[in-house]
């Protein structure tokens, strides 16, 4: 297989130093020298000539620097097609993630075998690690789905209103419809969520000056923003956990999220697997 050795080879090669190539790889100078030392004892040959100036290669290095980077090409493709059958699933997580299916589908479609799950934060919505295979959340058509992610639908999430603890339907087990006149609702923007414009329009037919703003991804600043300034929020039950500290009140009506998994189109067998053994 493709070693550290040949990596370092390649690097002094095509940078003509020692103390180059140990800037570029972060390893000490001494260090790349005895690489390269241990190299040239595997193979027999003398791969570089040694001098004040430099380092250069030999003829036997000029042929080898040839093969080496076919064995580099070799080795990256070879993993490339490895990826494929690896035995994990990276799940990204984050503010929009939930766990409501993972754990259970997970247990039963990994019994008795050495399949493996490991967890990578997702920093950045708009932005999802190359490496991350499934996300247990919400469907929206932005921004996952614009960066190669399907969704597979496993259930609904009743839409809840996250009410501030200092406003004063707080109190109140239930809200009915005139119970939000007046006030100030956050809803997802429409070209993200595909109700909004028919929740929009219940909202303003059976309540009194109430006030509709919209956002685009329901995170932490968007939760804190409503919070500070009294606002109402819609808020999926699934997603109850990451709106504290408001105080999530059921509502008179039949609007619901789809929840399930989003997974890369291009991601390996094993979470194809998944996907499907949750299609069953």
């Amino acid at each position: 297989m493709y070693t550290q050795e040949l990596n370092t080879f390649i690097t002094v090669a095509e940078l003509g130093s020692f103390s180059a190539a140990s800037r570029k790889l972060y390893i000490s100078k001494s260090a790349i020298m005895q690489q390269i030392n241990l190299l040239e004892k595997k193979i027999d040959c003398i791969l570089f000539d040694r001098n004040s100036h430099g380092v250069y290669l030999t003829e036997a290095g000029k042929i080898f620097l040839i093969q080496a980077r076919k064995i580099q090409h070799l080795f990256i493709e070879t993993n490339k097609i490895m990826q494929n059958y690896k035995n994990t699933i990276i799940v990204g997580t984050g503010y929009l993630s939930t766990t409501n299916f993972l754990e259970d589908y997970w247990n039963k479609f990994s019994k008795n075998q050495s399949f493996k799950l490991q967890f990578k934060e997702i920093q950045d919505y708009e932005n999802i690690s190359s490496d991350i295979d499934l996300i247990e959340t919400i469907y929206a058509s932005q921004p996952i789905p614009k960066q190669n992610f399907l969704f597979k639908k496993v259930s609904t999430s009743p839409l809840l209103i996250g009410v501030p603890p200092r406003n004063r339907l707080a109190t109140k087990e239930n809200i009915s419809m005139p119970d939000l006149n007046n006030q100030t609702i956050l809803l997802i923007k429409k070209n993200i969520f595909s109700k909004t414009s028919e929740i929009e329009t219940y909202l303003t037919k059976h309540c009194k000056n109430i006030k509709i703003q919209t956002y685009a991804i329901y995170n932490r600043a968007t939760v804190n923003e409503a919070l500070i300034n009294n606002k109402l929020i819609l808020v999926p039950k699934s997603l109850s956990d990451f709106c504290k500290p408001f105080i999530l009140k059921t509502v008179k009506w039949n609007f619901n999220v789809d929840v399930g998994f989003f997974y890369r189109t291009n991601a390996n067998k094993l979470t194809h697997d998944f996907i499907d053994y949750i299609s069953r």
